[in-house]
């Protein structure tokens, strides 16, 4: 009558801890291996993008060859 509900004893409890640790090393692996590719994708977006052209409008210093001087700044 206890297998019915689950209650399988000794060995189903040590079953169950095991399937539970394998599952457990199996999403440890998925997350790595998710990380791994958004990083890669982000160093690969860094090497490609290219440096705003308009940074220079906001720089308050003027020797800097800022403008913000003239833009009220």
């Amino acid at each position: 009558m206890g297998s019915m509900f689950g209650g399988g004893g000794k060995k189903a409890a040590e079953q169950a801890r095991a399937d539970s640790e394998r599952a457990r090393q199996i999403q440890q692996v998925a997350n790595d291996q998710q990380l791994a590719q958004l990083n890669k994708s982000e160093v690969d977006a860094e090497a490609s993008r290219r440096p705003s052209r308009g940074r220079r409008l906001f720089v308050t210093d003027a020797s800097a060859g800022g403008l913000a001087d003239k833009l009220g700044g």
